[in-house]
């Protein structure tokens, strides 16, 4: 369920850092997200993507509160370093922590000259279970946040009806997710009405790394999970609402503060 969730945050905001023009000294994106079922609050995230050189860092974190059983407490951190522009998406590094009351994990994965993983190191309690990337891994894979630049180019210049597939790792778990473009649409809400792009995300779980053998296993019979996805049609494809649902609760990830103008957030 937890990874179900990152995974949900990570369609949330797989758009965001789209055609935005970076302002000197000022983050290229940084931003606050809720996440609810029901109208009870469920979790908080936070993305910031800066530019630094001829390269893009991005740290995301996430938060969730325990919740009747259905959900743990946990705390879900990831950083990266790709190259990204118009038209490519070249990732560096990735690291992530996932945090949870009795245990911890660390991954650390690193990128070789073609665009594939080539390091991995998956950290558990303090003791190293893998050390070398796993096998069963499909060429082409990439990690989440890398798996967002690789989106942006997409959705900054995908026709109505396109599709974009990608194969996401997020150090534990593989993916298969693929996004939809379907169009422009009025978005009303509390404060006002505006356009926004509608796009549709589709993903399932479809391994699972075994820290015995350093292995992916096949997961069978997960259920694919459908989400739709609102975001801004200003040239900044900022995600403005996702609707879905995680193990039959209904689930909402709203934009809670946008902190990449002059003003910022506290």
């Amino acid at each position: 369920m937890r990874s179900s969730l990152a995974f949900l945050l990570a369609g949330c905001l797989v758009a965001m850092q789209a055609a935005a023009r970076p302002v000197a000294g000022a983050p290229l994106l940084d931003a606050r997200y809720t996440v609810q079922t029901m109208g009870v609050d469920l979790g908080r995230a936070a993305l910031r993507v800066d530019p630094t050189g001829d390269s893009l860092t991005t740290q995301l974190t996430f938060e969730t509160d325990a919740l009747l059983g259905f959900v743990d407490a946990s705390t879900t951190k990831m950083a990266s370093e790709a190259v990204s522009s118009r038209s490519t998406t070249s990732p560096r590094r990735f690291d992530g922590t996932y945090r949870k009351e009795d245990r911890v994990r660390e991954v650390g994965m690193g990128y070789g000259a073609n665009g594939a993983i080539d390091s991995f190191k998956l950290v558990k309690r303090g003791e190293v279970r893998v050390s070398a990337v796993p096998s069963g891994l499909p060429p082409g894979t990439v990690d989440p946040l890398a798996a967002f630049l690789r989106a942006r180019t997409w959705l900054d210049q995908a026709p109505e009806g396109a599709e974009l597939a990608l194969s996401v790792f997020d150090g534990r778990n593989r993916y298969e997710a693929t996004l939809r473009y379907l169009g422009l649409v009025q978005l009303t809400d509390d404060t006002g009405s505006a356009p926004a792009h509608r796009v549709a995300v589709r993903y399932r779980l479809v391994q699972s790394l075994n820290e015995d053998t350093g292995a992916l296993a096949p997961e069978h019979g997960a259920r694919r999970r459908d989400l739709e996805l609102a975001v801004s049609a200003d040239g900044r494809y900022l995600p403005l609402r996702l609707e879905g649902s995680l193990e039959g609760l209904p689930i909402s990830a709203t934009l809670a503060a946008d902190c990449a103008g002059p003003s910022g957030c506290p």
